[in-house]
């Protein structure tokens, strides 16, 4: 019986949404002796209960061909898939008393279904379970049965495992960055190593010490001359530390790999390492990419803070973890290291091997910090250890007569070495050629000890050749000026497109024409033999027709890479019809590296060539979308940000030496402006759907933007119309906060947070813009800072200090304070919150307890001014990073301060004599790079607001007039000027990435905040097209012929547009004046129009059209005041009456005779009125729990008891509708509506009827991950369901009850809105009949035509 139960029970996980989860975790059934077909003796059990006054009702169900044996075993027949059946089944009869029998026959015990496993047991039925000893038959055969199935779970689990790990450290590696896999390097180093080699470092007591000691210095720094083996070393130290247990990351610099020769790729590569070693780390840096941070690629700073400082760092390791850097001294920004270095906790278990060429730098840069280092130099001894190695295992081939000859070579090769490890590989390779031991002497005798003069033979040997010097010049070109080692693949390409010549087999042409100087790795990548060759390649005064002119061969692989990007390969896919998606184009292996790298070879390539510049112009007006698309598919758009910059920088240089003007300089620079708006402005969205760059992306760039012109009016295309900015607007978006003053604003990270003075902090997603929650301060807000590592906030007002966890909006102590604070800073390692206070006193609170510190008085002598009086502190500043304090009185110069001793340390008088009183002071600021050690100060009123970027290179200032302008910080230089609006720029304040800023403004009696973008080109001045905030559109309704569309405003009137193109008609009537407009109702069979505003006043008007494009509004037909605020209005389908509800009643108003009906609701909730979807006579009422169909005549429900259930509802809507079948309703009320939304789909058949109270249930459709992507709905056109993503697009599902059960799994997704277009506040946004898409923008309206006939299918996994 109890087999029979679990399958009832497995048969409800697989029946119940609520259960599905738990149903998907069996793997296995068990099924012994289980009468799945009932059992004959079922009815002699019956008879016997029944004599005995024991009736037991589950009896009967055991009675063969019960209807609840059947019925559970027709359901589980179609449930069972994906679980693993296992019947066994009994062999020996039972002793009855009376008789023997089977209980469980074995046609009953088995059931039936395919991949069934049936086994016997030598058993009655009584003991199938019961077992005498492990050694019973019975026990080892389920025994058996068990372990199977365990190993079956181990086998998939570690599969699944398996798969999720790969699967992460996809994600991970594009998230961070890193394309090339760190295991190559490590293994063309250790691929050359021979047993014993580099041995004697390991037996050194100085290293044995720093790897096992707790007490021994973090860093070890092995230093030798070049070519002497280091990278050897530092791989034979990797593996060894592995052997030992310890987890490990490696990275190798090269001076000539622009990807790899930078702090910033050292950082990431060493991220995704310890990512993949370590769970919590890996799972750490999964949490901060689904929380859309995004990691630096240009700002180590930024990215050592981020990623180490406030994730890896904080992650308690089990064991130690080691980095093994190898070539230091080639990074190109060395500096920028060792002060990131020396923040790690010293009780963090990280252990660091550095190997480098001694550097006097290096020195420096590590007594700079105070690193504890242990140093070892690797001596020429240590060198000879193992190139003897190396020339006993690879000499065997040498034409020698006999051991004795070859120990002979082995000693003068040894000798002449000099204990350069590379000269030693190089001169074998030479002797690879020889014939006989004459030959080996004489290459001995004349080969150089020098590596120069090495070099400079080879290159004489190859001048031999003269059929191949133009292939070996192409191969040296290549392989010593691009910006990464080339694959032979790529390579093959490339020379083919360089100087028209196919190779078939690379490699070996590569050994044959370019010697020994260039090699190929066991990943098939060109590179050259060692760093020197490099070096000596490109040193000025080699006399060589090898020689490497860098400017000219920049220009030369320019040129190859724009006729690749600008030829057949790379041309845009036509046949799009009307798909979002695209088919796959098979591409040359070269597409990667010329995609990626163009750019930079034309950033150093010659100013005085033309070629290069005329292609390019060719390039960016044919084939630039396609070259948009390819980087988007790869996940990661920095590449085209890159691009921007270095075509700025290549035509600043031009500007120089060539004339600025020409159409061929236009179109590059606008193209350039282009690429860094379109990141900025539909980043995610690219991402999200590369092939949107053809069809969906132009249309929506301004019309003066190249993208727009060149390729925005193609077909088939979407079209966007009633946009009045005709160029690139700096401002991404705005906020605003009617009736509220915004107090106070910061930023870090993923999050920034605003204050108001209602006392509310908003924290928004930088990422998206969308609010995340909001925290209560209890008093008006005064000032906001983040933690520099930590995700902590303090906020303080008048009277309290807050601490926030702003991951979870935890309040996490509140502290009093009695005097006005300034400025507040938490300290480098955030365990103190310091705030310097108006009365001239530094204050501190404890983080971990937020008890108070002893608060320190800042009372310095003024020079001049012998007087006991202090005057109050007008302006604060801290700088952490150099322990710094400015304080500013009134008129007085700026004082600064100790922060690590409390001591005063000296004045800044502007003026430059120490007279009183000064200018006057209005703001001021630390550069936040330590290595930048300025202050900015603004005087009399020049700039009301400053702030820097966090990598210290741009000052922004905000002035009265709206103004905004950058600078260069440490020049002060003009960069860019931007007029935000008319009013006063309160505060500015930059992103983590540095590439956008906020700038809170006022604006009246609202305030607002605007997201900026930084453009680096200039100066410049510009301006920014504000909208009139009095004409801003707060709802929208939409004529029934599609033709025009009718806007409440914020000034309190209705005005009508033009859906075609978007155009503003004309002001049909207003409610009194800056009464917002709440809502609008229009009646297509009387033509009339219904409206509300926020007072309560509710009116409708008859509307006639007097010509093509003008419509007036005739008399008032109804005009009445609610006492209440109104939620909804609702014209009935005849248009003579009006439905007006509010939370506590609906009032149904005649629009000729008054009041008609008064319907009052009992329990106060959110409520929604439809009229029926079939019957226009009845009207739906919809609250939080229930359906009731009321008459539209007298409100009255049609029956007593026809309310309609509806079970596992959400506490309330925000949005309804119905169609003939299907109830849409959609909740999103709280702060955050990531976590707070539901979308649930009703089927309707019972409305049709008058039936008694009944239960609905929501449709399985649609998919549980479909809700929480869905900002707004915007409504139903004819079959689909139309709802705007949080991202920005416009999607679908289809409400056809059919479809609905096929298509669960997905939706559709059509276009994108920029999300600039639609933050801040509850999009207005319709759909009319005809499909086109109406958004309100500030004071506009937008149109999006043909947008639906775009589809690409979205399936959720």
């Amino acid at each position: 019986m109890g087999g029979l139960v679990i399958k009832k029970a497995y048969l409800i996980t697989k029946q119940d949404p609520n259960y599905h989860a738990l149903g998907a975790r069996f793997h296995s059934l068990f099924f012994l002796a289980t009468p799945h077909r009932g059992a004959d003796n079922a009815q002699l059990l019956k008879n016997l209960l029944r004599l005995s006054n024991d009736s037991k009702i589950y009896v009967n169900d055991l009675i063969p061909q019960s209807g609840t044996i059947q019925t559970v075993n027709d359901e589980f027949r179609y449930v069972y898939q994906g679980a693993h059946l296992w019947s066994f089944f009994e062999t020996v009869k039972t002793n009855l008393g009376f008789s023997h029998e089977l209980i469980v026959e074995k046609d009953s015990a088995v059931i039936g279904l395919p991949h069934e496993q049936i086994q016997l047991l030598n058993a009655d039925h009584r003991h199938v379970c019961k077992f005498a000893d492990p050694s019973d038959s019975n026990y080892s055969t389920l025994r058996n049965a068990f372990v199977s199935t365990i190993e079956s779970i181990e086998r998939e689990w570690f599969s699944l495992v398996q798969d999720e790990y790969r699967s992460q450290m996809k994600i991970l590696s594009r998230f961070l960055g890193v394309s090339r896999d760190p295991e190559d390097d490590l293994s063309n180093v250790i691929d050359k190593q021979m047993d014993g080699t580099c041995q004697w470092l390991i037996d050194k007591a100085c290293f044995d010490d720093w790897q096992s000691s707790e007490s021994a210095p973090r860093y070890f720094w092995l230093n030798g001359r070049p070519a002497a083996g280091k990278s050897g070393v530092a791989g034979h130290v990797m593996k060894y530390l592995e052997t030992c247990s310890g987890d490990c990351s490696y990275f190798f610099f090269r001076r000539g790999d622009k990807e790899s020769s930078n702090v910033c790729e050292l950082l990431r590569s060493l991220a995704f390492q310890m990512a993949a070693t370590n769970q919590k780390i890996r799972q750490t840096l999964l949490e901060m990419q689904q929380d859309g941070e995004v990691p630096s690629k240009d700002d180590e700073r930024i990215l050592w803070r981020t990623v180490f400082l406030t994730r890896i760092l904080r992650i308690k390791l089990n064991q130690s973890h080691y980095w093994i850097i190898d070539a230091l001294d080639e990074c190109r920004n060395i500096s920028q290291l060792f002060p990131l270095l020396s923040k790690i906790d010293k009780d963090f278990p990280l252990r660091i091997f550095v190997a480098s060429r001694p550097s006097p730098s290096l020195e420096r840069l590590i007594l700079q910090e105070k690193l504890d280092i242990v140093s070892e130099q690797m001596t020429a001894e240590n060198s000879l250890k193992d190139i003897r190695l190396y020339l006993e295992a690879n000499s065997g081939f040498l034409p020698v007569s006999d051991d004795i000859a070859r120990s002979d070579l082995i000693d003068t090769v040894l000798e002449k070495s000099n204990g350069c490890f590379l000269w030693t590989v190089l001169v074998l390779k030479e002797l690879e050629s020889t014939h006989s031991e004459q030959q080996i002497w004489e290459v001995l005798k004349d080969v150089p000890t020098e590596m120069d003069e090495l070099y400079v033979r080879i290159l004489d040997d190859m001048k031999t050749h003269t059929r191949d010097i133009e292939l070996a010049k192409a191969i040296l070109r290549w392989t010593v000026c691009a910006a990464r080692p080339l694959t032979t693949e790529e390579l093959k390409e490339a020379l083919k497109l360089d100087i028209n010549e196919t190779l078939p087999r690379v490699e070996k042409s590569i050994t044959s024409v370019c010697g020994e100087l260039i090699h190929v790795d066991n990943k098939m990548r060109v590179q050259v033999a060692h760093q020197t060759v490099r070096a000596f390649l490109i040193k000025e005064g080699l006399e060589s027709e090898f020689a490497i002119d860098r400017v000219k061969e920049n220009s030369r692989l320019a040129e190859v890479c724009l006729k690749y990007l600008g030829g057949e390969e790379m041309k845009t896919v036509r046949n799009r019809q009307r798909s979002a998606g695209r088919r796959l184009v098979t591409r040359s292996a070269f597409v990667e590296y010329a995609s990626f790298h163009f750019s930079g070879h034309i950033a150093q390539s010659s100013s005085s060539v033309d070629t290069h510049f005329m292609m390019l112009e060719a390039f960016l007006n044919s084939n630039i979308l396609s070259w948009i698309e390819y980087i988007a598919r790869k996940g990661n758009l920095y590449p085209i940000t890159q691009t921007a910059k270095n075509l700025k920088a290549f035509l600043q240089r031009r500007a120089k030496y060539r004339s600025p003007l020409g159409q061929a300089v236009y179109t590059v620079d606008r193209w350039a402006n282009d690429l860094l708006h379109l990141v900025a402005a539909f980043g995610k969205s690219l991402i999200l759907s590369p092939a949107s760059i053809y069809s969906l992306v132009p249309p929506v760039c301004p019309p003066h933007s190249m993208l727009h012109k060149t390729f925005g009016n193609r077909q088939p295309c979407l079209k966007v119309t009633g946009i009045s900015e005709k160029d690139w607007d700096d401002r991404l978006s705005c906020m605003i906060f009617p009736q509220q003053y915004i107090t106070a604003v910061a930023c870090q990270d993923a999050r920034f947070v605003v204050g108001l003075r209602n006392d509310t902090i908003n924290v928004y997603y930088t990422s998206t813009l969308q609010e995340d929650r909001k925290l209560n301060h209890e008093e008006p807000i005064r000032h906001l800072q983040f933690a520099n590592i930590n995700s902590l906030l303090a906020s303080s007002g008048r009277r309290k200090v807050v601490l926030w966890d702003i991951m979870t909006g935890a309040q996490m102590w509140i502290a009093d304070h009695k005097n006005d604070i300034l400025t507040l800073t938490f300290s480098e390692d955030d365990t103190i919150l310091i705030a310097v206070t108006r009365s001239n006193q530094m204050a501190s609170w404890e983080i971990s307890t937020g008890k108070e510190l002893d608060i320190c008085p800042l009372h310095e002598t003024i020079s001049g001014d012998q007087s006991s009086y202090r005057p109050p502190a007008t302006h604060a500043q801290f700088s952490t990073e150099l322990d710094l304090l400015a304080v500013a009185h009134r008129q007085r110069p700026i004082s600064f301060w100790d922060m690590t001793s409390n001591s005063f340390i000296g004045q800044f008088h502007v003026s430059g004599s120490k007279q009183y009183p000064g200018p006057l002071l209005v703001a001021m600021i630390f550069n936040p790079n330590p290595e930048i050690s300025l202050l900015a100060a603004s005087y009399q009123e020049v700039a009301h607001t400053l702030a820097a970027s966090s990598d210290g290179r741009i000052l922004a200032s905000g002035d009265g007039g709206g103004t905004i302008q950058l600078f260069d910080f440490e020049t002060l230089r003009l960069i860019y000027r931007v007029t935000a609006s008319d009013y006063n720029v309160n505060a500015i304040v930059f992103f983590s990435s540095n590439l956008q800023f906020i700038d809170q403004t006022d604006t009246g009696d609202d305030q607002s905040e605007n997201m900026s973008e930084e453009v680096l080109n200039g100066p410049q001045i510009t301006g920014i097209n504000l909208w009139d905030g009095d004409l801003t559109i707060t709802t929208l309704s939409s004529h029934h012929l599609g033709d025009v569309l009718f806007g409440g405003r914020e000034d309190g009137s209705v005005a009508m547009f033009e859906v075609q193109t978007g155009r503003f008609l004309n002001v049909l009537y207003s409610h009194a004046r800056n009464i917002a407009i709440s809502s609008l109702c229009w009646n297509k069979q009387d033509n009339v129009l219904a409206s509300t505003d926020i007072s309560g006043r509710f009116l409708a008007r008859k509307v006639l059209q007097v010509s093509s494009s003008q419509w007036v509004a005739d008399k008032i037909v109804l005009d009445k005041r609610s006492s209440q605020a109104i939620n909804q209005i609702l014209l009935s389908p005849d248009g003579k009456s009006l439905l007006v509800s509010t939370a506590t009643s609906d009032d149904l108003w005649s629009l000729t005779a008054g009041l008609l009906h008064t319907h009052a609701v009992t329990q106060p909730s959110s409520h929604i009125r439809l009229t029926h979807p079939t019957d226009p006579s009845r009207l739906l009422f919809i609250d939080s729990t229930t359906v009731q169909v009321l008459s539209w005549n007298t409100l009255s429900p049609l029956a007593p008891n026809n309310l309609i259930k509806l079970r596992n509802s959400f506490p309330s809507y925000t949005i309804c509708y119905s169609t003939p079948t299907l109830l849409v309703t959609f909740s999103n009320h709280n702060a955050s509506p990531l976590r707070a939304t539901q979308l649930s789909l009703w089927p309707l058949g019972s409305l049709h009827s008058n039936s008694e109270n009944q239960d609905i249930e929501p449709l399985a459709f649609p998919h549980p991950q479909l809700a929480p992507l869905i900002k707004t709905l915007i409504g139903i056109h004819k079959t689909s369901l139309l709802f705007l993503e949080q991202s920005g697009w416009v999607c679908s599902i289809d409400l056809n009850l059919e479809k609905v059960k096929t298509e669960a799994e997905g939706y559709t997704r059509h276009f994108f809105i920029p999300l600039s277009w639609h933050s801040g506040r509850e999009p207005r946004i319709e759909v009319t009949v005809r499909g086109d898409v109406v958004l309100a923008k500030g004071d506009e309206v937008v149109v999006f035509q043909r947008g639906l006939a775009f589809e690409e299918k979205v399936v959720f996994v």
